[in-house]
């Protein structure tokens, strides 16, 4: 008789696994569109029925299905790859963004930008020296100074946007480091329910997929890896240093020198948007305002050489244009248009010296041939970003497809796994009602034939 109970408790067996699949499939569909939640299956295992003899004499188990538990639906590899990328991804659109914003400082090609000024500041030194009275004198040194003094409000002015720019991605950085901070804090956090529940048995799935989250947020900032230990806990490393182990987050922090450090200890941050922040602000902005101060000293030094030599409209001796030093200090320091020199012999009506700078532009390291080059570098190195840009994300879009593949949960696929349970339950449900069916015959309606 034992063995009819037992049959009992089979079916009993199926209809719990059919319910608590029921139930995955419906946390699955709820959660569809949660980002960061990972699809669950359910992961059953027969129960062993032992040998028929055995089973005949009723000192067997009649079997069953027993739930082991509900796994994810991920790739440890794949999961890393995709963060990998995504840091790449994100060191390469940061690095593309910054250098638009470079670019766009400048403005170049452009009808009104600092080539242009150049161009007409030494076109101006023309009519300076075709000049043949004290009137026309005066008015052509007053245009003179005047695109002079255009000259040196942008140069001053581009090298105000570029320390603005780099003000704002110091900034930027900054927040990264409080990003990086807060995130590895949660993470030690999550790590330390994580090795509980896993310890005691209890379904750590939606903390695993908090970790994941965590994880994403440290590699697309800082570039961070990450080791999955075999409690499920996570340990980060950000340039080379310790970040995250088990419950426990190191405190990451960035000095004046944008030297990020790791508790103290030096960390070589080359890739997320920390990467691309750094390089820019201790190589790509400081190169950019070096070559912008170079073309500011040259046009100075060009000019003030030239007029050093000569006499001014009133016989002195030539003073400096301009004063002070790269683009942020130089200034115009004439004037008086009279002041002007451009006489090789004092107290005469020659321009030769005006003639000479009026070709200046032409000549090798002039102050248009290095801006020239300047700007090609900025163009030629934004493009190039921009294409890295566009080739990484590429790159990402796919790694991003396959993580979704295996980690996604399709609407239509949860369908077609409700109907399977819901067709085990059924099944389940009727083997239960024939079992019930023979009992009622065996204890109800045996021995009743014959009797009145």
């Amino acid at each position: 008789m034992s063995n009819w109970f037992a049959g009992i408790g089979l079916a009993g067996s199926g209809l719990e696994a059919a319910r608590y699949g029921l139930t995955v499939v419906g946390q699955n569909m709820t959660n569809a569109a949660t980002v960061g939640y990972t699809r669950q299956t359910v992961q059953q295992a027969a129960v062993d029925m032992g040998t028929v003899t055995a089973v005949q004499t009723g000192r067997g188990s009649l079997g069953g299905v027993t739930v082991t538990g509900t796994a994810r639906s991920t790739d440890a590899v794949l999961d890393a790859r995709v963060r990998s990328e995504h840091a790449l991804g994100q060191l390469a659109d940061t690095s593309a963004s910054q250098l638009v914003s470079a670019e766009s400082i400048f403005g170049e090609p452009s009808d009104s930008g600092l080539a242009a000024q150049l161009d007409s500041f030494w076109k101006a030194w023309g009519p300076v020296a075709s000049a043949t009275t004290d009137a026309s004198a005066a008015s052509t040194r007053t245009v003179l100074l005047r695109d002079a003094s255009t000259v040196v409000t942008t140069l001053n002015s581009m090298s105000t946007s570029l320390s603005n720019l780099v003000a704002g991605t110091a900034q930027s950085l900054s927040a990264d480091v409080d990003t990086v901070n807060a995130a590895a804090t949660q993470l030690a956090q999550v790590n330390g329910a994580i090795a509980i529940g896993t310890a005691t048995g209890a379904s750590v799935n939606s903390l695993l997929d908090q970790r994941d989250q965590l994880l994403d947020t440290l590699s697309k900032t800082g570039g961070a890896t990450t080791t999955i230990e075999t409690n499920g806990t996570a340990t980060v490393t950000l340039g080379g240093q310790t970040l995250v182990t088990g419950d426990t987050a190191a405190a990451v922090s960035v000095d004046a020198s944008y030297t990020v450090s790791v508790d103290g200890a030096a960390a070589t941050v080359t890739s997320g948007t920390m990467g691309a922040r750094i390089g820019a602000l201790t190589t790509t902005f400081p190169s950019y305002q070096s070559s912008l101060d170079t073309v500011a000293d040259a046009l100075s030094s060009t000019v003030n050489n030239a007029m050093a030599g000569g006499y001014d409209q009133n016989g002195n001796a030539g003073t400096a244009m301009f004063s002070g030093s790269g683009a942020a200090g130089i200034t115009l320091a004439i004037t008086d248009p009279s002041a002007v020199a451009v006489s090789a012999t004092a107290g005469t009506k020659d321009t030769s010296i005006a003639l000479t700078l009026s070709q200046s532009a032409l000549e090798a390291g002039s102050a248009d041939s290095l801006y020239s080059a300047f700007i090609g570098n900025i163009a030629a190195s934004s493009a190039a970003a921009q294409q890295r840009s566009t080739a990484q994300g590429a790159v990402s879009t796919y790694v991003d497809g396959l993580k979704q593949s295996m980690s996604g949960v399709s609407i239509d696929e949860e369908a077609a796994n409700m109907l399977v349970y819901q067709q085990a339950f059924n099944a389940s449900s009727r083997v239960l009602t024939a079992i019930d069916s023979m009992l009622d015959t065996l204890i109800n309606h045996t021995g009743l034939v014959g009797r009145s």
